[in-house]
């Protein structure tokens, strides 16, 4: 059974500290005193956009982490009887009706909801039925400055309640200055785009209600996901439920063939 060692982060010890808060004051964007100017200024878009073939995974790790995440998404959704998503990858989001190259492309995608076929080519969330993912997955591309800068404000902007980053050669025992393996955005009920977590994992997600573990290091490293509880066993892959079947098959069909031989040895005895 595959298992991944959950240790959360031990809290501060702080001598006579009070109680921790239980109500916070509203977070909201606020721009004061711009320049005269920047307020006439029209918004140049322009360097959000995704062209078709942007956005796309061209790296061979990048294809396996998004295929083992999806593969245990998958299988976590046949355990918990889900019946109502869609989890996918690689697929556009845009959120501005005027500027559709304004866009996301999610390494890994989850909706609440599964659409009719045939899937869009493009999900713009200004039409019936297009709404932002649930949970979304971006594996940072050699441009890691930029892509931390500018996704969390992208998926902000979205409106997806989740964002995970993963950031592959960050997942090394001495990381690259100024890189983690992983982020954890969340939105919280006022709006705030939060970054909830950043380090080397594991970091709970509650829009899979499983944890996001890293497993492996540099190129070999991979997303996983354990189960909620604590004890730290990993959702398996398909591949990884088939295989498993296949042994335990194989093992019941070797004991049957045990179990007959020793019926022939004994009816053999008697017989003499």
């Amino acid at each position: 059974m595959l298992r991944w060692q959950l240790v959360p982060p031990a809290p501060p010890v702080r001598t006579g500290a009070p109680h921790p808060r239980t109500t916070r004051l509203p977070r909201a964007l606020v721009v004061r005193d711009p320049e005269p100017e920047e307020l006439r200024a029209t918004i140049d878009w322009s360097d959000w956009y995704l062209d078709d073939a942007d956005g796309i995974g061209a790296w061979g790790e990048h294809d396996e982490i998004s295929r083992l995440l999806l593969s245990s998404i998958a299988q976590l959704a046949r355990e918990r009887g889900w019946t109502d998503h869609h989890a996918g990858s690689d697929r556009f989001f845009a959120w501005i009706r005027e500027e559709p190259l304004v866009r996301v492309s999610p390494d890994v995608y989850l909706l609440d909801h599964r659409p009719s076929p045939p899937l869009p080519k493009q999900w713009q969330t200004w039409l019936p039925g297009h709404r932002p993912p649930r949970f979304a997955l971006e594996i940072v591309p050699s441009d890691w400055q930029r892509a931390y800068e500018d996704i969390p404000l992208k998926y902000c902007q979205l409106g997806c309640p989740e964002l995970a980053i993963f950031d592959p050669p960050a997942a090394a025992p001495r990381p690259p200055v100024g890189r983690v393996a992983l982020q954890v955005y969340r939105r919280d009920p006022d709006g705030a785009y939060v970054r909830a977590y950043a380090g080397p994992g594991p970091a709970f997600s509650p829009a899979l209600d499983s944890w996001l573990c890293v497993v492996g290091s540099g190129a070999e490293a991979r997303l996983r996901l354990a189960r909620a509880g604590g004890k730290g066993e990993l959702v398996p892959t398909e591949e990884e439920v088939a295989k498993a079947e296949v042994r335990a098959r194989e093992a019941a069909e070797a004991r049957v063939r045990e179990l007959e031989a020793r019926v022939r040895e004994l009816e053999a005895l008697e017989q003499r």
